[in-house]
């Protein structure tokens, strides 16, 4: 089962993602709850985050809270319950075969340190080459991520030569 880190802000975006955003994050993760794929959700932000503290006592999830935005990957890590973390930024929500896919990918004997998930590709140039599109989300070991890392595109890149999902990330916001 997989502890989730939905990321409303880090380095690379130091505003939180709008409320809409973290709430449509979240329900779609709820169906993975319910195949039994996520066992708990952190929701990790920066600043004054009033709104989003409303939103996690109302979804049942916990609050990671650090004051500076480069801190906070490492705040909801140390936040998270399992050993098997799903690193999701807010404002993307997995497309059909997500949950599959990651069974497939750790439940083999052989299983990946980590593996990462792009966005859908939406412009001319990620149409083309869907490998440029960014990566938005991170299935990992805890012991192959590194906490220190101030946003989610040095976290991946830490986490050394993941394998990328066929499953994307649609933007919901």
């Amino acid at each position: 089962m997989l502890s989730a880190v939905l990321l409303a802000t880090d380095r690379s975006m130091p505003q939180s993602a709008s409320s809409e955003a973290v709430v449509r994050s979240l329900a779609a993760l709820v169906t993975a709850a319910i195949e039994g794929l996520v066992r708990d959700v952190t929701l990790a932000c920066s600043g004054d985050s009033a709104d989003l503290r409303k939103i996690a006592d109302h979804a049942g999830c916990e609050i990671a809270e650090a004051a500076d935005p480069a801190c906070v990957i490492a705040a909801g890590l140390a936040s998270a319950r399992g050993d098997m973390l799903l690193i999701l930024r807010a404002g993307y929500a997995p497309q059909a075969g997500f949950i599959e896919e990651i069974s497939d990918a750790f439940g083999r004997a052989t299983r990946p340190n980590a593996l990462r998930f792009r966005a859908v590709p939406t412009g001319f140039l990620t149409r083309l080459a869907p490998g440029f599109s960014p990566v938005e989300g991170l299935v990992a070991k805890r012991a192959a991520l590194d906490a220190a890392s101030p946003d989610l595109a040095t976290l991946v890149r830490r986490a050394g030569a993941a394998p990328t999902a066929r499953a994307r990330l649609r933007r919901v916001d």
